[in-house]
C-alpha cells in the first residue's frame, strides 16, 4: 500500500517511491540510535495514525485504541536497537501493533457496540449502513486469528507477503487463514440474509 502515488503508475516508479521512503525511515532509525531522540517523534508522527487505524479495527475501542498506539511506539523505541535494516520501519511496526492488539484482545475478551466503532472509522461506506454493521460484527465475531488477516487485507490493503511478515507466519498460511475467515464470514453473514 503506497500513499501519494497513483494505482495506474510504472511498478518502477512505485519500488523507488518505497525504498526512498524505506531509506527516509532507515536515516532517522539510524539517527536516533546516534542520540538524536527527537528524530523518532518524526516517526512517531509519520506512522502513528496508521497504526492508530489499525488498532481501533482489531480492538473495536477508541480509548484503548489511542492507548495501545502509545504502547505501541514505547515499545519499538525499546526495540529500536534491534531493529533489522532488511526490513521497512512501517512492517515492523505495524507487526509490534498487531501483537500488541492480538494480546489486549487476548487479555479482555470483550466488544465494544458496533455504533460506536462506526463513528470511529474513516472508511464508512454510507450507502448501505445496515449491512456494514453485520460486516463489521461478522468480523468481530471471528478469532482473532481470521480477523488479523481479513483487517489487514481488506482494509489495510497489504499484500500476502506483508501480512506473513506482520503475523511471522508463511505467505500459503496467510492464503489459507484468509480463505477459511472468508467462508466463516458468508456463513454468519448468510444467517443475517447477506448474501
Amino acid at each position: 500500500m503506497t500513499k501519494g502515488i497513483a494505482a495506474n503508475t510504472d511498478p518502477d516508479r512505485i519500488r523507488n517511491h518505497e525504498n526512498q521512503i524505506m531509506d527516509e525511515d532507515h536515516d532517522m532509525i539510524r539517527n536516533v540510535l546516534h542520540g538524536d531522540t527527537n528524530r523518532y517523534r518524526k516517526l512517531v508522527e509519520k506512522y502513528q495514525g496508521p497504526v492508530f487505524n489499525l488498532l481501533i479495527k482489531m480492538v473495536n475501542n477508541f480509548e484503548d485504541a489511542e492507548e495501545l498506539t502509545q504502547d505501541v511506539f514505547v515499545k519499538a523505541y525499546e526495540s529500536l536497537a534491534g531493529f533489522n535494516f532488511n526490513y521497512r520501519f512501517f512492517s515492523w511496526i505495524y507487526k509490534i501493533a498487531i501483537n500488541r492488539a492480538l494480546a489486549e484482545l487476548r487479555h479482555k475478551k470483550r466488544y465494544t457496540e458496533i455504533e460506536h466503532i462506526q463513528n470511529k472509522l474513516t472508511e464508512e461506506n454510507t450507502d448501505a449502513p445496515e449491512s456494514n454493521a453485520q460486516v463489521k460484527m461478522a468480523i468481530d465475531n471471528l478469532k482473532d486469528l481470521y480477523k488479523a488477516v481479513i483487517i489487514l487485507k481488506y482494509y489495510e490493503g497489504l499484500s500476502y507477503k506483508e501480512i506473513a511478515i506482520m503475523l511471522d507466519i508463511p505467505e500459503k498460511k496467510v492464503r489459507s487463514r484468509l480463505y477459511d475467515a472468508r467462508i466463516k464470514m458468508k456463513e454468519a453473514l448468510e444467517k443475517t440474509g447477506i448474501r
